[in-house]
């Protein structure tokens, strides 16, 4: 699963990326550089919306909606983190089919992180609210998050 992370630039201009996460407490950890548009998006505006689809559940139509606060922070999250990541995307039970039948692709993916701007990075979002999208007709309350401690 991944999270679609919208940004705004320093212009107000929208991005949307998408990007794996993690939870960690009351936080979401999304995996990106620092200097990503996405890293230095979130520097300038912290404000960001991050959009959930339940492909878990192949439930395609329901989409969950989280308006939160980010920062963004250089180098590795937390060991916690880390073997979250780690379980979620690469060892999970769905998971490592998928990397084990890919291995002859794994020089591209160090590659593709070797050319992190800025080195490694994470951006560490505080939700505010969260809401389930309705269909168009219909119209569901937001839910408020109770803030960290």
């Amino acid at each position: 699963m991944i999270a679609q992370v919208a940004t705004r630039s320093a212009r107000g201009h929208p991005f949307l990326t998408p990007l794996w996460f993690v939870d960690d407490g009351c936080a979401l950890y999304l995996t990106t550089g620092p200097d990503t548009r996405a890293g230095l998006n979130v520097t300038q505006h912290p404000e960001v919306t991050l959009l959930f689809r339940g492909e878990h559940l192949r439930r395609f139509d329901q989409v969950l909606r989280l308006h939160g606060l980010a920062t963004c922070h250089r180098g590795l999250p937390s060991w916690s983190v880390l073997l979250r990541a780690a379980a979620k995307y690469y060892v999970s039970p769905r998971a490592l089919p998928i990397e084990l039948a890919n291995i002859r692709k794994w020089p591209l993916r160090r590659l593709y992180y070797g050319q992190l701007k800025g080195g490694f990075g994470y951006i560490r979002v505080v939700p505010t609210t969260a809401e389930f999208l309705p269909p168009a007709a219909r119209s569901i309350p937001e839910l408020r998050i109770e803030p960290c401690r």
